[in-house]
C-alpha cells in the first residue's frame, strides 16, 4: 500500500458509521425524554384543590355572528359557540371586549376566541359572557415551531438535545414549582431545590458528563447562592411592603391566596431570572478554558486563567448590558410615563415599585459577574483531573457536533 505524501501527518480518515451521531446522542436522548414523560404525565397534579370556584373561568369559542349595534349598553353584541367548560356547545350572546376592556382587537366572524365567563355566587343563573381576546395558541404554536426547526437546523443532535432540556425546564416550572407554591411550600426553598435540580439535568443533557460540565455547574451553584443572599440581604435593607410594589400581589390575594410568602415569591423570580443567564455565562466560561487548555496544553494554571478571564470580561460587559437593556425594554412605558411627570428621578427610583426591580436586576448582575472568575477558577483546577462517572472528554464532545 502506497501512501500520499500530502496526507501525511493527517489524522487516519476513518469510515462513516451508519446514524453514528444518534448514536452518539442516544443516552442524552432517551434519558431526557424519558424524564419529560415522568414529569409530565406520570407525575400526578400537584395542584390544591380549589378553596372555591373561581370567579372568572375562561373558555375557547368562535365567533358566529357580530350583532346590530344597539343604543343599549347592556344589549349582548356578539354570539358565540363556546368550545369547552358548562357552556360546551351551547351557542350563547355576550359582549366584545379586549385585553385592556376597551382596546379591541379587528374581531371577525369565525374567529376563535377567549370568553370569559362570569357569575354571581349568590346568582348563578346570571352569567355575565364576554368575549375577552382572540385565541393566538395556532399563531403561537407556528412560531415555536419555526423556533425548533432553526435550532434544530443550526445545532443538530445538540439542538435537539436543547430543545429536550427546555421542554424539561417548562415542565418542572408547570407541574412542580408552581403547584407546589400554590400548595403554600415556602417559594423561595422550592425554587433553589428546582433550579438545582433543572440545572444539573439540562447541563447533561446539553454538555454531556465532562469536567467542564461539573465546573459550569459548580459556577452556577455559588453564583445563585451569592444571588439568593443579596436578595435577602437587600430586600430587608429595602424594608419593602409585603405587596412588594406588585397589582398582581393584590389579586392573589383577592382570589383567596394568602398563604402565599409574597417575599419568598419575589426571591424565587429572581433566582429563576438570574438563572436563565448564568446558565450561558458558566457554560460559556468552562467551555473558554478547555478550549484555551487544548489550544496550548503548556499554559500553566495561572496562564490559563488569566487568559480565560480576557473572555470572560468581554462577555461580562456584553451580558450586562443585555440583561440591563431586557429589564429597560420590559418597564419602557412605565419609563415614559415616570419621565412625562418631570419628577425627580432620584425619588421615582425610591417608589417600591421601581426599587424592586433595581434590586432585581442590580443583584442578578452581581451574581452574573461573580459566576465568570468562580466558574474559571473551578475549570481551571479541574483541568487534566479524572472524575468520578464523568469519562467522556471534553474535546470528544465538541467534535460531535452538527449531525455527528
Amino acid at each position: 500500500m502506497t501512501l500520499d505524501p500530502a496526507r501525511i501527518g493527517e489524522p487516519p480518515v476513518t469510515p462513516d458509521v451508519p446514524f453514528e451521531g444518534l448514536r452518539r446522542h442516544a443516552r442524552a436522548l432517551v434519558g431526557g425524554l424519558i424524564l419529560l414523560i415522568l414529569i409530565g404525565f406520570a407525575l400526578p397534579d400537584l395542584t390544591p384543590a380549589p378553596t372555591q370556584p373561581p370567579p372568572v373561568e375562561l373558555l375557547r369559542g368562535r365567533i358566529v355572528e357580530l350583532l346590530p349595534a344597539s343604543d343599549d349598553p347592556t344589549a349582548p353584541d356578539v354570539r358565540i359557540e363556546v368550545f369547552d367548560g358548562d357552556l360546551k356547545g351551547q351557542t350563547v350572546d355576550g359582549h366584545l371586549q379586549g385585553p385592556s376592556g376597551t382596546d379591541l382587537p379587528r374581531y371577525q366572524v369565525g374567529d376563535e376566541v377567549v370568553v370569559n365567563a362570569s357569575s354571581d355566587p349568590e346568582a348563578p343563573e346570571s352569567t355575565f359572557i364576554s368575549v375577552a381576546d382572540l385565541y393566538r395558541i395556532p399563531a403561537l404554536a407556528i412560531l415555536l415551531a419555526l423556533f425548533a426547526v432553526a435550532v434544530t437546523v443550526v445545532g443538530g443532535w445538540r439542538g435537539v438535545r436543547s430543545l429536550i432540556a427546555l421542554a424539561l425546564t417548562l415542565a418542572v416550572i408547570i407541574k412542580i414549582v408552581v403547584p407546589l407554591i400554590l400548595a403554600g411550600w415556602d417559594p423561595a426553598w422550592v425554587a433553589i431545590i428546582a433550579a438545582t435540580g433543572v440545572t444539573i439535568v439540562t447541563f447533561l443533557l446539553t454538555e454531556g458528563a465532562r469536567r467542564s460540565t461539573v465546573a459550569a455547574a459548580i459556577g452556577t451553584f455559588g453564583a445563585l447562592a451569592l444571588v439568593g443572599v443579596l436578595a435577602v440581604v437587600f430586600d430587608e435593607l429595602a424594608r419593602f411592603t409585603a405587596q412588594r410594589g406588585s397589582e398582581d400581589v393584590s389579586y392573589l390575594q383577592a382570589v383567596g391566596l394568602t398563604n402565599i410568602d409574597i417575599g419568598g415569591l419575589i426571591l424565587a423570580a429572581i433566582i429563576f431570572g438570574a438563572l436563565g443567564i448564568l446558565d450561558d455565562v458558566t457554560v460559556t466560561q468552562a467551555a473558554t478554558v478547555a478550549e484555551l487548555h487544548e489550544a496550548d496544553p503548556r499554559l500553566g494554571r495561572l496562564g490559563l486563567a488569566r487568559r480565560s478571564m480576557n473572555v470572560g470580561r468581554s462577555h461580562i460587559a456584553a451580558t450586562v448590558n443585555t440583561l440591563v437593556l431586557a429589564y429597560v425594554g420590559a418597564s419602557l412605558p412605565l419609563i415614559v410615563l415616570f419621565a412625562a411627570g418631570r419628577q425627580d428621578p432620584l425619588l421615582l427610583a425610591s417608589s417600591e415599585i421601581v426599587a424592586v426591580e433595581v434590586v432585581r436586576a442590580i443583584v442578578g448582575s452581581i451574581g452574573i459577574v461573580m459566576a465568570v472568575p468562580l466558574t474559571t477558577a473551578v475549570a481551571v483546577a479541574l483541568t487534566d483531573r479524572s472524575l468520578p462517572f464523568f469519562r467522556g472528554s471534553d474535546a470528544d464532545a465538541r467534535r460531535a457536533h452538527g449531525w455527528h
